[in-house]
């Protein structure tokens, strides 16, 4: 193998370690929410990140990992919920950012005693995102939430 041909195999193997390190960042993502582990959840974000949620509750656009955590934590009080992403679409753009679409589906369960009583939501749709790698780590740079459906009910 020439020394152009291993070079451009060694970038290869790069590309495809950053994605799988953006991968493994996504499903920090999602158990953390699971586990309602916070201080993990924030720390999956850059510090100026920003969750745009405002498909779901218009206006909400979010800044700073800890602000984005306090906001998913209050809802999810009394909630069993299980997210899942997958089917990622990951793009590097350099060395350090990168882009993204993740599809999601959600389903979340609150408790008789919650401020939401039995109430259940079922949602589908995808993480539109970009990426930073700041002192080594790869996070969350942005984040919009794009529901295709939510289906909402009672618990049986």
């Amino acid at each position: 193998m020439s020394d152009e041909n291993t070079l451009l195999a060694l970038e290869g193997i790069k590309a495809l370690f950053a994605i799988e390190e953006i991968k493994k960042l996504r499903a920090r993502y999602f158990r953390c929410v699971d586990t309602k582990d916070w201080e993990g959840f924030a720390a999956v974000f850059a510090p100026d990140a920003v969750f745009d949620i405002s498909d779901d509750v218009p206006g909400c656009i979010l800044t700073g990992g800890d602000a984005i955590a306090r906001a998913a934590g209050e809802p999810l009080t009394g909630c069993v919920s299980v997210h899942h992403g997958h089917g990622h679409e990951i793009d590097l753009t350099s060395e350090t950012t990168a882009t993204g679409i993740c599809a999601m589906e959600d389903i979340l369960r609150w408790s008789p005693d919650s401020e939401r009583p039995n109430m259940t939501l079922h949602g589908y749709g995808h993480y539109v995102d970009s990426y930073e790698k700041i002192d080594g780590r790869w996070l969350i740079k942005t984040m919009k939430l794009k529901r295709l459906r939510v289906d909402i009910g009672t618990a049986g």
